[in-house]
């Protein structure tokens, strides 16, 4: 009788120890990266926009088609390298990825400018019951736009839109 109550005992502290991990993965520790897009508004020499003047960031206001449609201006670095990969999102536009497939930002640079963005994301899904949506397609002005990321990391979507 008591060797059956030892094992139980140990079954149910197995059980109860392996509710912590998914998927081999311990979820207390689990600490995912999360995909991100930014967008750099450039005229057609490949000026940035924003860090010319010609565009004041703190007259852009957003729009979507999905709830809580939200950017965050990324300023000038100033204390990175001049020659870092950080620096490619100095003066960049961090949007809010959509919880959905297909999306839609509305960019208003001013009250009569606006840029519309149409994207295509695919969902994925983490161990721990982690899972997001990951941008793979940006059409501007029914033309597709490519991530400058696009060979190096499936994360990150930067891409260039020239206004």
């Amino acid at each position: 009788m008591k060797k059956l109550l030892t094992l139980f005992l140990i079954g149910i502290l197995l059980t109860s120890c392996s509710s912590d991990h998914d998927n081999g993965v311990y979820c207390p520790l689990f600490d995912p990266v999360f995909p991100e897009l930014y967008i750099r508004l450039v005229d057609e020499t490949g000026a940035n926009l924003i860090e010319n003047g010609t565009i004041d960031p703190e007259n852009i206001t957003v729009e979507g088609d999905f709830s809580n449609p939200d950017f965050q201006y990324i300023p000038t670095n100033e204390f990175e390298e001049p020659d870092a990969d950080i620096r490619k999102y100095d003066n960049t536009l961090y949007l809010f990825i959509a919880k959905e497939s297909n999306f839609e930002y509305t960019i208003n640079l001013d009250d009569s400018t606006s840029i519309i963005l149409n994207f295509d994301a695919k969902f994925t899904e983490l161990p721990c019951g982690v899972s997001y949506f990951i941008p793979t397609k940006l059409t501007y002005n029914n033309q597709n736009v490519e991530s400058e990321n696009a060979e190096t990391d499936e994360l990150i979507f930067l891409a260039e839109i020239e206004k």
